[in-house]
């Protein structure tokens, strides 16, 4: 951490202690019976003061968040409301958060759990967590843990995400909640009727709830059932420029390609948990989970490309260019997308005597991204009759064409493809885990230990196909005989857009089947050729040891993880496909060690001190080779790889109000890490007598991130005169220092995906049965990507603001329930040093609906 970091963090530590002494003059010392299950959460004030309560129960630095009694949170989406805890942030698919990342480091870096049990993914090649399917509604309770001890994964270098489902014994008896809303988006400008679609645009709804029952003769059963469903429709308009390359100084995009997307997305699934309590000692459950995101989107795409570009400085310079010859396609994709998750878990807990636990889990988790699409495409030849004038201003680039009548007419866009695809990409877990602890419950003080053992194996399927079709030797077919009548002009472009009728196209191969062939060998190598299996087996062992008095707690030992690596695939040489097989394997040892003192009785200081891995993707372990044989150049995944190592460093401050009416918390954080992966080329290998050079993935790099976490709680205004003292407020803000040393001697200031600046302010109102709130997410500039050759490309996203509004109004057992979701309509825009490479518009969501419950 730098010298200016710490600084910061002591001042700022030392502010809040000389507060503490202010407020201690008034504080009461909380009853010691206070437990999270005995606050019953009605509205924001309260959903503040359980977390509070959680947040100071916990022995570790954690965040957490709860729904109210009606199972609300401030978002519809998990993903969305991780973001609003203090140094949490997410990775947002336009207008919805998907995968979540702490304290400035890549998703990737972050485990999540469900009750415990790890939860499957299946994101492509990677290991970022998808959570978009499943609801908020879903689960009771949102927990991130950014310190460590040796029970918890080893994976985790970001930090670990748990999910609490309901449990049926929550309120016995008959129990049930659940809502209903119906909502529009104000982004319906794009044409959408036709493949796939029954209709252009249309309303949007969610509905949930969730109902439970205990019942025997001493009601020791429980059962459970939580269950959502949703559609949303909103159209989403881009503007995505192409590289930009320099012409008498003046940067040139490659291409404007403007996409348009109708969009509609399905999210439903459930819980249904059966728990049998026969005494107070013994708890076990078995819980089936399922959701799944069905997302049905029309991508229609129009480009102009860039030919040559005019070196005359009368015509280029300054910021216009003259691009004398130019080309472009019109191209429609469907992307029918399925995400299912399904969890399958059992869990006995049982406690032989007051001071032993003994804990079982085993558990089943599968993820699935399946993308089946359509993908057709027209080809404008470059000539001369499509030359534009080209200005960039402010970073935003603008061709106006000499004659848009020959980019607008149909019939000069002639077939260039036809290759439908579909990526299927599998992930499936099973695990299962026996711990023991004695004397390590809250609670409990002096010595206690605590030790256990969990397998897990993981397996990633990657399978791809994608057949190829051409136009048969005598046979035309021109962009004339499928358009789409369509007026419609793209965002930042000077000429209406050109749409695809897929429905057209589909017609006219049945009612012609010869005038389209497939090409069989191209289609067949597809087949096979990006497919490959990795799998992983983890097994872990761990001991740790407690010590805990009426002030203290202290957590330390270590944990053990042994990791074994297969590698399933291909080497692909032109035609010819050889099937490979290929091993890895490592281990690590990771000592932890977690302390916090309670200074005085609304006082509490932590620090931590805990060491954390980061594996390899199953990508960087498994792609198949790929062999050039006229380049003599061989890429390929390798499973040698040695995951990523860091220390982590923590220290924290935690000031509570009276009765848990507010909180003042201060975080101080560094990571050291090792072991980086990135693709370089590194050296020779001989391949049938034939010498190749060979390009993959190595552990090269290094980086390091360091930062202050600041968050404040206040439930009410109470020095506010009448009404205003019934104003309430939340604010968190994280800074984030980050630095990475890359290959070829490249240093970076900041971490990929790492903003400087993060915050996040809420303030609400609560009057009876009137609730209100509107809430601030910021997050800071932020790279996206960056080069190792040439630093013009590195890529960044722009500051992103986003401002939500909720309204409740009470009416006994319901509530009427309005949102309001990017209230001023912002869109996401990203950059390289040149210029836009993305312009994102996807609107406002408004929401009215009726929660209820018994």
């Amino acid at each position: 951490m730098c010298k200016s970091q710490l600084g910061l963090g002591v001042s700022t530590l030392t502010l809040a202690m000389m507060a503490t002494g202010v407020l201690t003059a008034h504080a009461q010392e909380a009853p010691a019976a206070e437990s999270v299950q005995e606050v019953v959460v009605t509205g924001f004030r309260l959903q503040n003061r359980q977390l509070m309560i959680l947040k100071d129960a916990d022995e570790r630095i954690a965040e957490f968040m709860t729904g109210d009694e009606l199972g609300q949170q401030p978002d519809y989406n998990i993903s969305d409301s991780f973001r609003r805890m203090p140094g949490v942030q997410t990775e947002f698919d336009e207008d919805e958060g998907r995968f979540v990342g702490i304290r400035g480091l890549d998703p990737n870096f972050t485990v999540g759990s469900f009750d415990g049990s790890t939860i499957a993914t299946s994101e492509r090649g990677n290991r970022q967590l998808n959570l978009e399917s499943v609801p908020t509604s879903a689960v009771k309770r949102l927990e991130v843990f950014k310190s460590r001890t040796p029970d918890m994964e080893g994976n985790a270098i970001g930090g670990t995400l748990n999910l609490i489902t309901r449990s049926a014994f929550d309120r016995k008896g008959l129990y049930w909640v659940g809502s209903a809303f119906v909502g529009t988006s104000d982004s319906q400008k794009v044409p959408g009727k036709g493949y796939g679609r029954s209709s252009d645009d249309g309303a949007n709804f969610r509905f949930d709830g969730t109902v439970s029952t205990t019942f025997g003769s001493q009601d020791q059963f429980g059962v459970l059932f939580t269950g959502a469903f949703s559609r949303k429709r909103r159209d989403q308009e881009r503007f995505v420029p192409g590289s930009y390359s320099l012409t008498n100084g003046v940067p040139v995009q490659s291409a404007h390609l403007w996409s348009s997307y109708p969009n509609s997305v399905d999210r439903y699934g459930g819980t249904l948990k059966l728990e049998w309590r026969p005494s107070e000692t013994l708890k076990t459950a078995l819980t089936t989970t399922y959701y799944i995101q069905a997302d049905n989107e029309l991508r229609h795409s129009h480009q102009l490309t860039r030919g040559t570009v005019s070196t005359d400085t009368a015509l280029t310079s300054g910021n216009k260019a003259r691009v004398t010859t130019a080309g472009g396609f019109v191209r429609f994709n469907d992307f029918p997308i399925d995400k299912p998750l399904t969890i399958v878990q059992a869990s006995a807990d049982w406690m032989p005597d007051d001071h032993n636990l003994i804990k079982f889990r085993a558990a089943y988790s599968e993820a699935s991204f399946v993308e089946a699409s359509n993908q057709l495409q027209y080809n404008l030849a470059t000539s001369a009759a499509n030359a534009y004038n080209y200005t960039i201003n402010d970073g935003i680039p603008t061709a106006v064409l000499d004659n848009p009548a020959t980019f607008l007419t149909p019939s000069n866009y002639k077939f260039n493809s036809y290759n439908p695809y579909e990526d299927d990409s599998d992930e499936y877990i099973t695990e299962a885990s026996l711990d023991w602890r004695f004397n390590m419950e809250r609670g409990d003080h002096g010595w206690g230990f605590g030790a256990g053992a969990k397998t897990r194996d993981l397996t990633r399927d990657f399978d791809r196909y994608q057949d190829v079709y051409a136009l048969a030797a005598g046979q035309t077919s021109t962009l004339e005989d499928v358009l789409m009548p369509a007026d419609y002009t793209s965002v930042n472009a000077t000429t209406r857009q050109l749409f695809i009728d897929f429905g057209k196209f589909q017609a006219d191969r049945r009612a012609n089947p010869t005038k389209f062939v497939l090409n069989t060998a191209t289609t067949a190598l597809n087949r096979i050729s990006n497919d490959y299996v990795v799998t992983e087996g983890v097994d872990a062992l761990y001991v740790q040891l407690r010590h805990a008095g009426e002030r203290h707690s202290l957590i330390f030992g270590g944990r053990y993880e042994d990791t074994a690596t297969e590698v399933n695939g291909y080497r692909v040489n032109g035609n010819t496909v050889t099937p490979l097989n290929r091993k890895g394997t490592y281990d690590n040892f990771l000592p932890s060690v977690v302390f916090s003192y309670t200074i005085l009785p609304n006082l509490k200081f932590r620090t931590a001190y805990f060491e954390a891995i980061g594996r390899a993707n199953p990508s960087d372990l498994g792609t198949n080779e790929s062999l050039n044989a006229s380049s003599l150049t061989l890429s390929r995944g390798n499973p040698d790889l040695k995951p990523r190592k860091a220390k982590n460093y923590d220290a924290a401050l935690e000031i509570y109000f009276p009765n848990k009416a507010g909180m003042i918390s201060v975080a101080a954080f560094a990571k050291d890490l090792k072991d980086e992966i990135y693709s370089i080329t590194l050296g020779k290998t001989i391949i049938d007598g034939a010498e190749y050079t060979v390009t993959q993935p190595q552990n090269v790099a290094n980086s390091t991130i360091s930062g202050l976490e600041f968050s404040v709680i206040k439930n009410n205004f109470d020095v506010l005169p009448g009404l205003l003292r019934n104003f309430g407020a939340s604010a968190n803000y994280t800074r984030l220092h980050g630095r990475a040393d890359l290959p070829n001697g490249v240093r970076t200031n900041r971490l990929n995906r790492q903003p400087a600046h993060q915050a996040n302010v809420a303030l609400f109102y609560e009057d009876g049965p009137l609730k209100a709130r509107v809430s601030y997410a910021y997050t800071g500039e932020r790279y996206t990507s960056f080069s190792t050759t040439d630093p013009s490309t590195n890529r960044y996203d722009k500051a992103w603001k986003q401002v939500d509004f909720t309204a409740r109004y009470s009416l006994g057992r319901y509530q009427i329930i309005g949102e309001i979701r990017n209230l001023t309509d912002q869109h996401r825009e990203n950059y390289d040093q040149y210029g836009v490479r993305d312009l994102n518009y996807f609107g406002r969501q408004f929401w009215l609906g009726v929660a209820f419950k018994q």
